[in-house]
């Protein structure tokens, strides 16, 4: 089978397209984030600093860990592949919908149950120095808690098959539902159940999530059958896939697990830094990076399938762009105004100007690696569209170990820097061995206009560092003043600079 790129321009897809699609997900995005942050300020307001809210987080972490990294998180990156090959035949795209349903019922299911049984061996573990009395509430919190295992796992594939229909709206807004039912429990049954309100409003949003695909799945005529169809084809190849898919989607969650082991031998408050400014750094990801991977990789998915290799070159081409365009600019903005937007999330009460710059700290580490940690995860999507699972894991083991090495050494002279430096190198590591990986294996080469557009890009952002140094010389009390000028900065000097690529794609969408 003969791989060979094309500068030609694929039939299959524009960059305009991804914009279009993608900016679904940024909207919702930019209503839910607020929206997590005023779940969060209800709760504290509701509830304040106690050992009810220690218990709550406690008992909610667990089942949301244990499903993100062996359900929901690996879900996407297997079945997508699979189903898509399926989508031609509506009652065979209804059978394995319906098998991997019953199959994520039957798995979760029989965990939920292990998990109730022993509950109070799994609060003894999570929760080893609280008190007995905040033992036996997080032991009730849990339990509560535990179907959002299973309802997470079944709407993550359900998320799987849309997305493979192109359809990305539905799957995202249900966050947004889920932080209602969240609030609106916390309000109207905190003076009947206290504490258990906030699990009540976990477990009745995660119910939620999954009624409001019902009608988005009968519009694409994805129809739900008891059955349990184990000789599929897909079946098999979704067990090839699961392994790898599941390694793969790992790594970020255990780097920054290890990362806050090794933080904890660094002073007081080095750790909550890391935890704040890791915070910020993921903003600008969720806006401009997921929404442009979770589109290509349904569309790469399909190219695949038809071995249009020359659409796949162009879609991977168009979604380094985007990236480029988009996070230069959030990087050069984190790196040199970043503790104005510290300033204004989080310095107040106890958050001195001393965290503040701790915090600043950390969130430059992470900054000056954006580009390449979204990067990173969008190349594994790569991967994993063309069924390949086991490249993208084995380069994340060795990522988490170059990870540890890294953090272990750098945090001695440079503490929290050195840490969120690591991740930035890694994620540098992680592109470069993926980029040349694919290359290897389809002759993958990034377009001279690729390469033209990323580095206009580059330039942009360096007179955009020079213009935004100037403006702190003059701009140094109010941190309001200098986050305005910035973004309008940013603004002015993109635009200009991208003039004609934005143009060129306004009359394209004619």
């Amino acid at each position: 089978m003969e791989q060979t790129p094309s500068d030609a321009p694929s039939p299959h897809g524009t960059t305009k397209d991804i914009i279009r699609k993608g900016s679904i997900i940024t909207i919702i995005t930019l209503i839910s984030r607020p929206l997590g942050y005023i779940r969060e300020a209800i709760q504290a307001y509701l509830f304040g600093a106690t050992f009810l809210v220690d218990a709550f987080i406690v008992a909610f972490n667990f089942p949301e860990l244990i499903q993100t990294l062996f359900f929901s998180g690996a879900t996407s990156a297997f079945l997508i592949p699979v189903c898509v090959r399926y989508m031609k035949d509506r009652d065979d795209y209804s059978a394995i919908y319906s098998t991997f349903i019953n199959l994520a019922i039957i798995l979760t299911a029989s965990l939920s149950l292990l998990f109730f049984v022993f509950s109070n061996v799994i609060v003894g573990l999570i929760a080893p120095g609280f008190s007995h009395e905040a033992k036996t509430i997080t032991k009730l919190l849990f339990i509560i808690m535990i179907p959002v295992i299973a309802l997470h796992t079944i709407l993550s594939v359900i998320k799987a098959f849309l997305n493979a229909k192109e359809h990305f709206a539905a799957p995202e807004m249900s966050g947004i539902l889920w932080n209602f039912a969240f609030i609106l429990s916390a309000i109207l049954l905190r003076h009947q159940f206290g504490i258990y309100s906030l699990a009540i409003g976990v477990t009745a949003g995660s119910f939620l999530q999954i009624v409001m695909q019902v009608p988005y799945l009968r519009k694409f005529d994805i129809r739900y059958h008891p059955i349990l169809s184990l000789k599929h084809p897909a079946i098999s190849e979704a067990k090839r896939l699961f392994t790898g898919a599941l390694i793969a989607t790992s790594i970020v969650p255990i780097n920054s697990f290890v990362g806050r082991i090794i933080a904890s031998y660094l002073p007081q408050g080095e750790v909550a830094s890391l935890a704040y400014a890791f915070r910020i750094f993921i903003l600008p990801f969720s806006l401009f990076a997921v929404p442009i991977y979770t589109v290509v990789f349904s569309k790469l998915s399909k190219l695949y399938h038809e071995k249009d290799w020359k659409g796949m070159h162009s879609h991977v081409d168009s979604s380094v762009v985007l990236l480029a365009v988009t996070l230069i600019p959030c990087t050069i903005l984190l790196c040199s105004a970043g503790d104005a937007v510290i300033r204004i999330l989080y310095e107040r009460g106890a958050f001195t100007a001393k965290e503040t710059l701790m915090t600043n700290r950390a969130l430059f580490g992470y900054s000056i690696g954006l580009l390449f940690y979204a990067l990173s995860i969008s190349f594994v999507r790569v991967f994993n569209s063309m069924h390949d699972m086991r490249t993208p894991a084995i380069v994340g083991i060795t990522s988490i170990i170059i990870n540890a090495v890294l953090a272990s050494l750098l945090m001695v002279p440079f503490k929290n820097l050195g840490i969120s430096l690591a991740t930035s190198i890694v994620s540098l590591y992680n592109f470069a061995m993926l980029y040349v990986l694919l290359k290897k294996r389809t002759r993958y080469a990034l377009k001279r206009t690729t390469v033209r557009e990323i580095t206009r890009s580059l330039l942009a952002g360096i007179i955009l560092l020079f213009a935004i140094f100037l403006v702190r010389r003059e701009v140094t009390e109010s941190p309001w003043p200098l986050i305005c000028i910035a973004a309008a900065l940013t603004a002015l000097i993109y635009g200009v600079f991208f003039r004609n690529y934005y143009l060129g794609l306004l009359k394209r969408s004619r």
